[in-house]
């Protein structure tokens, strides 16, 4: 045995391949609908009975008397009631009811779009590969089989580097393509969300007013049961305060019948 030997082999090649891939982007957005609808109607107690006849209404409404529910009342002093998803609400400052309707769903959008790049690698690749042997061929290490091996190894080096060199090319023209098309269809989808959002506003409104007419007659059957109530109890506060007397005083359903003396 004698002191190893090499072989080398030197591997330059020139690269020019064109290629072409297919790609597609999916962009989905969405966006939350919310409509209101609103009735409003001015209680008139005040002008037909003064202030006090509004003071009472807001007692009627607080639950002070029997048979009257008291109703909620938000930050703004207001007082509220739902009926199935309606709000009722009175503002005891200018006497003004209003049944408000809100309705919320979701426009959504999702675009799927696909386009084919084209292109070509181009680049140089250049390397050595190195097999040793023996002169003697000790441990069958010969000359052969040592040029042998430089070639497999040059072969495999060769494959890795035209991968390489291919991928890298390649995935910076998709990457940008990718970018591009996506900006593409977010634009699309942008324009599409916005007239999906004005379609469903339409029918949403469409659809809280017909719901508005359908529960108007209950709520302004509550809303009356309180005024009726309000004009019960200060027209009695009234007689009672100048001296005079309630003879009767029954409900018949919505019906009052209130016989009174002075």
């Amino acid at each position: 045995m004698c002191n190893p030997r090499k072989v080398m082999i030197h591997v330059a090649e020139s690269v020019a391949e064109a290629w072409h891939r297919a790609i597609s982007e999916t962009v989905s957005q969405k966006a939350e609908v919310t409509q209101l609808a609103t009735l409003t109607a001015r209680v008139e107690l005040d002008r037909e009975m003064g202030p006090a006849a509004l003071k009472m209404l807001e007692q009627v409404l607080a639950g002070e008397f029997p048979d009257h529910e008291a109703w909620g009342r938000n930050d703004e002093g207001h007082f509220t009631r739902e009926i199935d998803g309606f709000s009722l609400v009175f503002d005891p400052r200018n006497g003004i009811f209003s049944l408000t309707a809100r309705l919320t769903e979701m426009a959504d959008v999702e675009i799927t779009r696909g386009t084919e790049i084209c292109g070509t690698t181009l680049g140089e690749i250049a390397f050595d590969a190195v097999g040793h042997y023996y002169e003697d061929g000790w441990s069958g290490r010969t000359e052969e089989k040592a040029l042998a091996e430089a070639r497999k190894q040059a072969e495999i080096r060769l494959q890795r580097a035209l991968y390489e060199l291919r991928e890298k090319e390649q995935e910076k023209v998709l990457s940008r393509e990718r970018r591009r098309l996506e900006a593409e269809i977010r634009r699309e989808s942008e324009l599409e969300l916005e007239q999906k959002i004005t379609e469903l506003r339409r029918a949403l409104r469409g659809k809280l007013q017909a719901e508005l007419s359908a529960r108007r007659q209950e709520a302004f059957a509550t809303l009356n049961r309180a005024i009726g109530e309000a004009y019960r109890q200060t027209l009695r506060r009234l007689v009672l305060d100048h001296g005079g007397r309630v003879i009767s005083d029954t409900r018949t359903g919505t019906v009052i019948d209130l016989e009174l003396e002075l």
